[in-house]
């Protein structure tokens, strides 16, 4: 079964749009632990910066979340994205490969929160609310990206899809 198919299966067991953002909210804290606790095991300085920074955008994501269940607050601000380049390139061309695992689950677990708001917009009847799952999908799909690139620097390997 793709991680689509999982993803479907997961939302038509749900019968209201809360029910749906309650399992975003458990997603994105589960994604802000897995940063967390990789973060705190690297040794890496660029890549646990990467990782504190993936953490906190799961922190705000869950904050968006809450605000959209309490207030009906469908704001999401989006900041510029750091630039890891660099300072990945650097730590990576010592030939240290120890992180490719750990990004490769990073990168599967954004793409399953960006297919995830992207099939809630899909679902939603309401303008608003559609627009504010595909902004979420959009903020994953950048986390994605930074994920994707560091991988293209580490193995020469680019899974962008």
């Amino acid at each position: 079964m793709s991680m689509l198919e999982d993803i479907n299966k997961e939302l038509d067991a749900l019968k209201t749009i809360e029910a749906a953002v309650e399992m975003a909210i458990s997603l994105e804290d589960q994604g802000c632990e897995f940063y967390t606790e990789k973060a705190g095991t690297t040794t890496e300085v660029a890549i646990k910066e990467m990782f504190e920074y993936l953490a906190d955008e799961e922190i705000k994501h869950a904050e968006y979340l809450h605000n959209f269940l309490k207030e009906n607050n469908m704001e999401i601000t989006v900041s510029e994205t750091p630039s890891f380049t660099q300072a990945l390139s650097e730590e990576f061309s010592t030939g240290k490969m120890d992180e490719v695992g750990i990004l490769l689950a990073a990168l599967r677990f954004e793409r399953k929160s960006e297919d995830f708001y992207a099939e809630l917009a899909k679902r939603s009847d309401d303008e608003v609310q559609k627009k504010f799952f595909k902004k979420l999908a959009e903020v994953e799909r950048g986390h994605y990206e930074i994920i994707d690139g560091l991988l293209d620097i580490s193995t020469g390997f680019r899974m962008q899809t």
